[in-house]
């Protein structure tokens, strides 16, 4: 049977590598490398200043023991985050600075949908490899749509890498339908996603 819990807080230690797995081009750049990244995500799931990655938006699933986690999703209403409380959470992780927080900005503008006070966004989706198969990040992500829906919210945004179009069918199963084109070529290199919508009023 599976079943979801929130995050407890000495549980961060194990999903802060999963979460630089799902995005380690924006948290190279803002932390300089892995190490660094992988303790400053922990701080900030741990942070007092909620931010995209506090633990109050992680949703951990399971099947047999609670304790087992075998994948999480990350998401949040937009009108729960605010960029003061993101800045002072990252300045707090000191694994970053004012220069790689304005860049993170920029890209997260360039690269990213944007996220409006009434929109709920998935921001990660990670299931360890073991059970991938399992159908859990199906259910995972049915079950942000669930609280999306609790939340009141008009949409649900996530963002597809452009090098992992291959999610974009795994998405358009849940109702998601591409909304627009943030990625870039630059230096003979592509860089970006794919937004995602799945509209709910």
């Amino acid at each position: 049977m599976t079943a979801f819990r929130k995050l407890e807080y000495d549980e961060a230690s194990i999903v802060a590598p999963w979460i630089y797995q799902t995005d380690m081009f924006l948290f190279d750049k803002l932390f300089k490398n892995k190490d660094n990244a992988i303790s400053a995500i922990r701080q900030l799931i741990e942070s007092d200043h909620v931010n995209p990655y506090h633990r109050r938006f992680i949703t951990v699933v399971y099947t047999d023991n609670p304790k087992d986690i075998l994948g999480i999703s990350v998401s949040f209403k937009g009108c729960d985050v605010s960029d003061e409380d993101t800045f002072n959470a990252l300045m707090d992780t000191q694994k970053t600075d004012v220069k790689r927080i304005i860049l993170a900005k920029i890209l997260d503008l360039l690269f990213a949908s944007y996220i409006r006070k009434n929109d709920y966004y998935i921001g990660n989706l990670y299931v360890t490899g073991k059970y991938r198969k399992n159908s859990l990040g199906s259910k995972l992500v049915e079950k942000c749509k669930q609280m999306a829906r609790q939340s009141n919210s008009n949409n649900i945004l996530l963002d597809v890498e452009c090098s992992k179009d291959y999610l974009l069918d795994f998405y358009s199963k849940f109702g998601f339908e591409r909304s627009n084109d943030n990625f870039h070529e630059i230096i003979g290199k592509t860089y970006g996603c794919y937004g995602m919508k799945c509209k709910l009023k």
